[in-house]
């Protein structure tokens, strides 16, 4: 590897390191070899998390913030994954995995989206599907790709707070285009919303009590914008765009072809009413899927 080779250049040191080297106190009161670059002043400072789950676990609260599974695997997950290292299954899997995707498993997702976002092709696997470490990952992997200084990339806001910081580590400037809190709904309005099964008398959901306005959104476009980070269904709100809003979106992508809609799906099969209120991919919309990175998670 790489790493190695280079390792293997370096000239053997002619004395021992010294003790202070050995030590971390260097980290916890920087000496100029420690200093961060300049890229990532205002990125060092804790985030919500950091703050907030040492607080949940003090006091027994129920963190609702940060989704961290806290049960087992399925059995059906374990045998997989044992099977999937055990020589005598033939897959041979103790060599580096293809860097943009473990084919077997590229190919079981290109017919999974060819199925759902229904483009009218099939998608290829070696070309149009790439996995990595998290969503997260993902997302970063595709703003370092894409973003460089100068460019802007459109947020909706509120927002999920690593978009802010993985754009301003590619160069790039967050903008930030808000969910609008909606009018308070008539009673007529409410009453006829009702028919929906996990709707109650007097509560709004999500889906109308945020609203995005359109002309704003297109307004905070500029020569310089390069993505949009579009969020359905959205974090923090819960909002899940309807189709109507989606097109409209779509619409004004269309006039700004500069633009790449980067679509962060990962809450997608957490729906409660699917006939209701659907989840929609704005890769699935006539003309978009060219212009979408589509984000999911497992």
């Amino acid at each position: 590897s790489s790493s190695s080779s280079a390792a293997a250049s370096t000239p053997a040191p002619t004395k021992p390191a010294t003790a202070a080297m050995a030590t971390t106190t260097a980290f916890s009161s920087p000496s100029p070899a420690f200093q961060l670059s300049n890229r990532l002043n205002g990125l060092d400072k804790p985030t919500v998390w950091h703050e907030f789950s040492p607080l949940a676990s003090q006091y027994g609260a129920v963190n609702l913030g940060q989704g961290f599974p806290d049960w087992d695997p399925p059995q059906f997950a374990i045998d997989a994954l044992n099977t999937s290292i055990d020589p005598s299954s033939g897959r041979n899997a103790n060599q580096y995995a293809r860097s943009y995707a473990h084919m077997p498993l590229a190919q079981v997702l290109a017919e999974d989206y060819t199925k759902r976002l229904d483009i009218g092709r099939d998608i290829d696997p070696s070309t149009e599907v790439a996995t990595a470490v998290g969503c997260t990952n993902a997302l970063f992997c595709a703003l370092q790709g894409m973003i460089g200084p100068g460019d802007e990339v459109l947020l909706l806001e509120p927002a999920f707070d690593v978009y802010i910081a993985q754009t301003q580590f590619a160069g790039g400037s967050p903008v930030f285009v808000p969910l609008r809190t909606a009018e308070t709904e008539t009673e007529a309005e409410a009453e006829a919303e009702e028919s929906t099964s996990y709707q109650k008398k007097g509560t709004r959901m999500a889906n109308d009590a945020f609203t995005l306005d359109l002309e704003e959104l297109e307004n905070a476009i500029t020569d310089k914008t390069k993505a949009f980070i579009l969020n359905t269904p959205h974090n923090p709100t819960g909002k899940m765009f309807t189709k109507t809003e989606m097109e409209g979106i779509a619409s004004i992508m269309k006039r700004h072809p500069q633009v790449t809609i980067i679509s962060d799906e990962v809450y997608e099969h957490i729906v409660f009413d699917k006939e209701a209120s659907p989840h929609i991919s704005m890769a699935s919309l006539p003309g978009m899927y060219e212009r979408t990175l589509t984000l999911s998670s497992s």
